[in-house]
């Protein structure tokens, strides 16, 4: 595959990322919005369409900042046919990697925080770290398919 091919799969891949890390925290803005109206279900929707507007712009800052330096790069490096060989490992290691780096960017691998293991159970259930693992997911099912696709054709 061309170069301009492999790109065009991978920004692909993230943009379909980017929307399973989205759907993937909804809930999470769906029980805050509620938090918010202080049970007036019907000041709900509107705080609902603002924490939805809000949500999904740092969802695309994070999604940027995360694939832009880390996953493109492989992408376009890393052969697709060899991606679509290892995809049974690649599947469910790319989630894995992502919350790795997500939690080590907030600071969750340092030798303090053992001494708090409430910190790993409430950043495990919170909305940016089922950001990373939909988008994990999405960006290399969504390469793998479209690669798959496109060297068996």
């Amino acid at each position: 595959m061309s170069l301009w091919v492999r790109l065009k799969y991978a920004l692909l891949a993230g943009l379909a990322g980017w929307i399973a890390g989205w759907l993937a925290g909804w809930p999470f803005e769906l029980s805050t919005a509620w938090r918010y109206v202080d049970a007036h279900a019907g000041l709900l929707p509107e705080a609902l369409i603002k924490g939805l507007g809000v949500w999904l712009a740092f969802c695309l800052f994070m999604s940027v900042v995360g694939f832009v330096p880390l996953v493109l790069p492989i992408l376009l490096l890393v052969s697709p046919a060899w991606i679509v060989r290892w995809r049974w490992v690649l599947i469910p290691l790319s989630p894995v990697l992502a919350m790795i780096a997500i939690a080590r960017r907030m600071g969750l691998v340092h030798r303090w925080v053992l001494h708090q293991p409430d910190a790993y159970t409430t950043f495990f259930f919170s909305a940016p770290n089922f950001f990373t693992i939909g988008f994990g997911l999405g960006v290399i099912c969504t390469y793998v398919w479209l690669a798959k696709r496109r060297l068996t054709v």
